[in-house]
């Protein structure tokens, strides 16, 4: 294909695979980037929920309604299966001082006309008969969905190859290549350039960095975020649970959380979430180690829900850096750089990663789309020079 394309997709996750594949299938030579692997990002240590309750209202909202939508459909789209089930979701206040955000999150969504329940204690533990009596207050209850996330990203890769996509995977790191104010492209770390009409940056945590270096302050944040997985068991949980400490404290950026988040996997193994602490918390050789303080804290926490699962083995734990930004949006939209076009800074990925690729799609192929998301770049400006 040479060195010319219709558009770079620079970054292997679910919006960049996502963002990839719709760009192919309209007819656009598309080459997407990794510096490492396909998925060895967020997107990779990711449990594969499509989640509804913890959207922000207004246009996130729309773009999560929109987006679950989609979801359901991608096994189809993709001629794949990619694990899409119905996925029961539990999200619970475990104190009274969570009570106020969970019920204001609730009534939102209810008179949106979202199809959520308020459950009391008791018929929390009808939902979950496993789950220790006096371990939560109350919690919301919504149906929502989940993907196997490697089966999915592959899918995404696969499909979009046969429609003519270019996938160069250990790329190492890249820059952007800004000429005469408009991004062309972007150079390899060896020297060597490769150009087209649009560049869509899909980095994640990196998002920041690699727009830094063409002169834009892109304010998404990241933090060492750690999760485990258990050996197989038998059906034990017939929900997704997750804290509402997770939605105000995980993402701090000034300080280390503990907020449990547990699944059972489509085969069987407890996944177990999620522990976060700033990146300049951490020493530094000790970025991509899972720690011991972290694994007992989750413990603790995992059986004052769920004591049943003392016995239960660990197999490995993992680390990877988690983007968030301080509003909960999204960075999506085309940047104040000609020809250079953002996805990054979700609050939820997989239930939106479907809809931003065509949004990213009709931007490149018909310069707008059906949504005014011109609020998700608002926070991005040139960085002042020295």
């Amino acid at each position: 294909m040479g060195n010319n394309y219709g558009a770079i997709v620079v970054g292997g996750g679910y919006f960049g695979c996502a963002c990839a594949y719709f760009l192919a299938k309209a007819g656009v030579p598309a080459l997407l980037l990794d510096r490492g692997e396909i998925g060895r990002g967020a997107s990779g240590a990711n449990f594969g929920n499509v989640q509804v309750q913890d959207a922000s209202m207004g246009l996130s909202y729309e773009l999560t309604l929109a987006g679950f939508a989609r979801m359901k459909t991608m096994e189809a789209e993709l001629d794949s299966d990619i694990g899409y089930n119905d996925y029961p979701s539990l999200l619970a206040a475990e104190r009274p001082g969570h009570l106020d955000g969970l019920r204001r999150l609730y009534e939102e969504k209810k008179a949106a006309g979202l199809d959520i329940r308020w459950l009391d204690e008791n018929q929390v533990l009808e939902v979950e008969p496993n789950m220790a009596p006096g371990a939560v207050i109350a919690a919301t209850y919504f149906v929502q969905g989940r993907v196997y996330p490697f089966h999915y990203l592959y899918a995404l890769v696969r499909q979009g190859r046969r429609h003519g996509l270019e996938v160069r995977e250990k790329a190492g790191p890249v820059c952007l290549l800004v000429e005469g104010g408009r991004c062309t492209g972007v150079q390899l770390e060896n020297g060597s350039t490769l150009r087209a009409e649009h560049v869509i940056v899909t980095a994640g945590s990196g998002t920041a960095e690699l727009c830094a270096g063409a002169g834009l302050n892109v304010p998404v944040h990241s933090v060492k975020a750690e999760a485990f997985v258990t050996e197989a068991i038998q059906p034990f949980l017939r929900s997704y649970y997750s804290s509402a400490a997770f939605f105000d404290e995980a993402h701090s950026q000034t300080q280390a959380s503990t907020t449990l988040c547990v699944g059972q996997s489509h085969y069987g193994n407890i996944l177990l979430a999620e522990t976060t602490k700033p990146h300049q918390s951490v020493d530094a050789g000790k970025q991509d180690c899972t720690s011991l303080e972290h694994c007992r804290n989750l413990r603790r926490q995992l059986l004052r829900t769920y004591p049943a699962l003392e016995k239960v083995q660990i197999l490995r734990g993992w680390v990877t850096a988690s983007p968030s930004t301080e509003n909960n949006e999204p960075i999506l939209g085309k940047s104040p750089i000609p020809g250079l076009i953002l996805a990054a800074g979700f609050k939820s990925a997989v239930v939106m990663s479907a809809v931003a690729g065509e949004i990213v799609r009709d931007l490149v192929t018909r310069d707008t789309c059906a949504w005014d998301i011109r609020p998700f770049m608002a926070p991005v400006t040139f960085l002042e020079q020295s």
